[in-house]
């Protein structure tokens, strides 16, 4: 059994719904990774390797939809609820270490400012700490990414400390706040 096993296909939140990825998406990510593309090079290591070939996307959205039902990760789509526009992804993900999961989300730059990670990553972490029963959610923010740490400031999130970041970083690794959620949490 892992961490993450029993996380839901579907999480709506009042304005956003989390859902299960699948290859059909891939054209809709495609587009909003492309016009973001600038915006999440400085702060997602994954973004330097794009852009992807659509059947490569199809076939990396159609892995994180089934990585959700075996519970090795929770990636979702971020939709909003009165339109179906696809805004970003959030997603549960083993952390620092194997026993450590980490929250993690990105927004289209269209989307920004507008509450919809705040939103997201409140949901998640309440499916987190309490329908799964995990014992801490962390979130880790790049100093240098004011929006990222108000996020997690808004979420009621504790900062525990900084440190190097543990991925892959083109150039110099960046410090990152590491914030984090217990049970008991609630959005302040």
């Amino acid at each position: 059994m892992t961490p993450l096993d029993g996380a839901p296909r579907t999480i709506v939140a009042p304005r956003v719904v989390l859902r299960a990825f699948s290859a059909h998406d891939a054209e809709a990510f495609d587009a909003l990774v492309m016009s973001s593309i600038e915006h999440l090079l400085p702060w997602e290591p994954w973004a330097a390797d794009e852009p992807h070939p659509l059947e490569q996307r199809r076939r990396d959205l159609a892995d994180l939809a089934h990585q959700l039902a075996a519970g090795i990760a929770a990636h979702y789509a971020i939709e909003r609820l009165a339109d179906g526009a696809l805004l970003g992804s959030a997603a549960l993900v083993t952390g620092a270490s194997q026993d450590r999961i980490e929250l993690g989300y990105w927004l289209g730059v269209a989307h920004l400012g507008q509450g919809y990670a705040t939103e997201a990553s409140a949901a998640l972490t309440a499916v987190a700490l309490d329908r799964l029963r995990l014992p801490r959610v962390e979130l880790w923010a790049d100093t240098r990414n004011l929006p990222s740490n108000g996020v997690a400031q808004r979420l009621g999130y504790q900062l525990v400390g900084t440190e190097p970041s543990y991925r892959e970083h083109p150039g110099e690794v960046p410090l990152m706040n590491v914030w984090v959620a217990e049970p008991g949490w609630r959005v302040p």
